[in-house]
């Protein structure tokens, strides 16, 4: 019994870790929270989590997830990137607009923005790929696919623990900030997926 709780145990602080890693999936959820308030930053989180809960799932199942490489992780280097910069540029352009919980009918919803930021992510296959998959072969090898699902589910867990802190912090926080400082706030963020786009597309096109 213990041999098969300690992947789930793994998994939980796996998840954790992650989660608290700076990344452009943090960093899209801290700029939808901090654009829309807790509501806006909550579903965009949905959208990662539940796209990350699938690919575990899989995993856990059985699907392996090889790391990307060659042509497929340039052009997944590129794509991410110009992502990113969409995001950037749609930021800078309503940074001044007032907090709005719900989107705009010409926008990507915050769900879909959340789930792009895992599927266009570089880091985030080479994670599945490495460090997720072998937890699951571990889970696997201790108990079975249960053990393996549960550890997936452990691992999504302790991600969305973190994510669910970084959303509930930075989105109570903006209520209490002057509205010049929620919009300079916004624009820093904006700076910072613009050069985190720019770099992934430089990386992609660059031999």
């Amino acid at each position: 019994m213990s041999d098969s709780f300690a992947p789930i145990l793994a998994g939980l602080g796996l998840g954790i870790a992650l989660a608290g890693a700076p990344g452009p999936v943090q960093a899209i959820l801290l700029t939808e929270a901090l654009r829309g308030g807790v509501r806006r930053g909550l579903r965009a989180m949905a959208g990662a989590n539940l796209m990350l809960g699938a690919l575990l799932l899989a995993l856990a199942l059985g699907v392996s997830i090889a790391v990307p490489g060659g042509p497929v992780l340039r052009i997944l280097k590129i794509l991410g990137g110009a992502f990113l910069i969409f995001l950037a540029v749609d930021g800078f352009r309503t940074a001044s607009r007032p907090i709005a919980n719900a989107p705009r009918r010409d926008e990507l919803p915050p769900a879909a923005r959340g789930a792009l930021a895992v599927i266009l992510n570089p880091p985030a296959w080479l994670f599945l790929a490495t460090a997720a998959s072998s937890l699951m072969v571990s889970a696997t090898q201790a108990g079975g696919t249960l053990t393996a699902v549960l550890a997936a589910l452990a691992l999504l867990v302790g991600v969305m623990a973190g994510d669910g802190t970084l959303v509930l912090a930075s989105g109570l926080g903006l209520r209490r900030a002057r509205s010049d400082v929620g919009r300079i706030l916004r624009q820093v963020l904006s700076l910072v997926l613009a050069v985190l786009g720019a770099a992934l597309v430089l990386s992609g096109v660059l031999p």
